[in-house]
């Protein structure tokens, strides 16, 4: 039987003090879940953008996984906070991914980092620095989602649950091919997006990889991703 393969796009991260060593990363929690529900989890790494639609070619869905932030230049804004944690590099390969994915019609899960990076892609902005949102490690939860009745997120993990917290910046203005499926009820945090025009794209603003077999909805999400999306 010929497996679904799930693209899932990798990190740079470097392993050493002085940042010489730099590694292709991603959470291996991303493969257990994709092979838990029967696909094939590729890996792929930040390279050069003539290599993307041979990668996207090779796949049936994609994850855009977290990380960094995304540039400001990406939504026409200058960088307002004291931060180093960005990757122009990484930002510029999986926006080539993104629309490459787009271009071939393949489903897109954006996980964190990934969210926020669609929402960008397709004309929104961000909030550059949000308070409360950062538990440190993503295991375990930290806060309650609420969703919205008749969303795929509604479908998956009902009215309300509990989601981890690992990110610093969140969606401002939401592009206009998405609604908004989850939100945090303590500040209307923007949790979960879904698109509304041809295109199959779910993003979460939290790490459902971090939650399957812990959380109902995290495991049928990539169950989701891999049969229906």
């Amino acid at each position: 039987m010929t497996r679904t393969v799930v693209g899932v796009a990798a990190n740079l991260c470097p392993v050493d003090a002085e940042g010489k060593n730099i590694h292709s990363s991603v959470s291996c929690r991303f493969a257990e879940s994709i092979r838990q529900v029967g696909g094939l989890p590729l890996v792929i790494p930040v390279g050069d953008e003539s290599v993307v639609r041979d990668y996207v070619e090779m796949i049936d869905k994609l994850i855009l996984t977290g990380g960094q932030n995304v540039h400001p230049q990406f939504y026409g804004e200058q960088k307002t906070i004291d931060s180093d944690d960005y990757n122009l590099v990484r930002d510029e390969f999986e926006l080539a991914l993104l629309q490459e994915a787009l271009k071939q019609n393949k489903p897109i899960l954006a996980i964190c980092r990934g969210v926020q990076l669609v929402n960008v892609a397709f004309g929104g902005t961000l909030n550059q620095e949000i308070e409360g949102h950062w538990q440190g490690l993503p295991f375990g939860t930290s806060h309650s989602i609420e969703t919205v009745e008749g969303s795929v997120v509604a479908k998956l993990f009902g009215k309300e649950s509990q989601v981890n917290s690992v990110h610093r910046q969140s969606i401002k203005d939401l592009a206009p091919n998405f609604r908004v499926t989850a939100v945090d009820p303590r500040d209307q945090t923007i949790e979960a997006i879904e698109s509304i025009d041809e295109h199959r794209i779910i993003g979460l603003q939290w790490h459902p990889e971090f939650l399957v077999n812990e959380e109902d909805g995290n495991l049928e999400l990539f169950e989701y991703l891999l049969k229906e999306l």
